[in-house]
């Protein structure tokens, strides 16, 4: 038997996430995804974002909106994407050491003490899933009406069009005390809301990166008298949504050096002088294959052998 979940006591207990890919900026136009968050005891909607794909970078991106703008949430809604939920089984010494596989966006929200609520079902999350529905009848005419005819001018119109809705749909909670918990004083962007990857310091105390995701750079970690040497160690290497590369070991940042690398010189094409284009081009045929009949063509040395050879 199913009954419907009642809404929560104060704003910020639970804010349910979701991304809706559709036809936002009209019917010509490519698709893009619109990412946005609910509060699930009022209803308002906390965040808009259009991306062209849903995409761990705008995951990302609003949750560090929430916690700037409004604080942590005690908990988020979302599917079982894998952006928001690692599909990946614990490995053995993940078990031992009572670990879990986490996804990026599913670490960001166990350092920021949010807890994770996968949903079973569309059902479940029913107030963000019924959202996308009004939206895609209502925020389409809007942004037409706007004149948006690029993601930049639809994100730009989005922030008004919040306030609107809010103002009109958006109820009050049970309880007037929000439960939305500030970020700590001494709180690192940097180290929370950011892509991690891990790399091992060579004896050099050189950080390389060969793909081209980090540039194919080589960094070199500078000296500090408050540390051991780092060499043949591992750290922790952050990339935030702007770009901008920081490098960790455990809690310290660590100050860095970009060495330049080799520019590869481009290929120059072969000129070819007048005695080589005079003469003649040869290329390598196929013999031809013979049209004689299989019966009438001469044996090899090596049928014959089997031929008189005995049973």
């Amino acid at each position: 038997h199913r009954h419907r979940r009642q809404r929560k006591g104060a704003e910020g207990m639970l804010v349910q996430i979701d991304g809706s890919p559709y036809h936002w900026l009209g019917a010509a136009q490519p698709m893009a995804t619109l990412i946005g968050a609910i509060d699930d005891a009022t209803g308002a909607i906390l965040y808009l974002h259009l991306r062209p794909t849903e995409d761990q970078l705008g995951y990302l991106l609003l949750l560090r909106t929430l916690a700037r703008t409004h604080g942590r949430p005690m908990a988020i809604y979302h599917d079982r994407h894998t952006i928001l939920r690692s599909p990946k089984n614990p490995t053995l010494e993940e078990e031992l050491a009572g670990e879990l596989p986490m996804s990026q966006i599913q670490r960001m929200m166990y350092e920021l003490g949010i807890e994770s609520i996968p949903a079973y079902s569309p059902q479940a999350k029913g107030r963000i899933e019924r959202l996308w529905g009004t939206l895609q009848d209502r925020l389409t005419t809007e942004l037409r009406l706007a004149g948006a005819a690029t993601l930049e001018d639809a994100n730009a119109c989005l922030a008004s069009l919040l306030e609107q809705f809010n103002a009109r749909f958006a109820v009050p909670p049970l309880d007037p005390e929000p439960a939305w918990r500030p970020l700590p004083k001494r709180f690192d962007d940097g180290c929370v809301f950011a892509i991690r990857e891990e790399r091992k310091v060579s004896h050099d105390h050189c950080v390389r990166f060969g793909c081209v995701r980090f540039g194919g750079r080589t960094l070199q970690l500078a000296p500090s008298p408050k540390r051991a040497s780092l060499a043949g160690k591992t750290i922790h290497v952050h990339v935030t949504p702007e770009g901008e590369t920081l490098l960790y070991a455990g809690s310290e940042r660590l100050a860095y050096t970009i060495l330049q690398t080799r520019v590869p010189k481009p290929a120059t094409p072969a000129v070819a002088s007048a005695d080589t284009d005079a003469r003649p081009v040869v290329t390598a045929t196929r013999p031809a294959q013979s049209t004689e009949p299989a019966a009438r063509r001469k044996p090899t040395a090596k049928q014959r052998a089997w031929a008189y050879a005995e049973p």
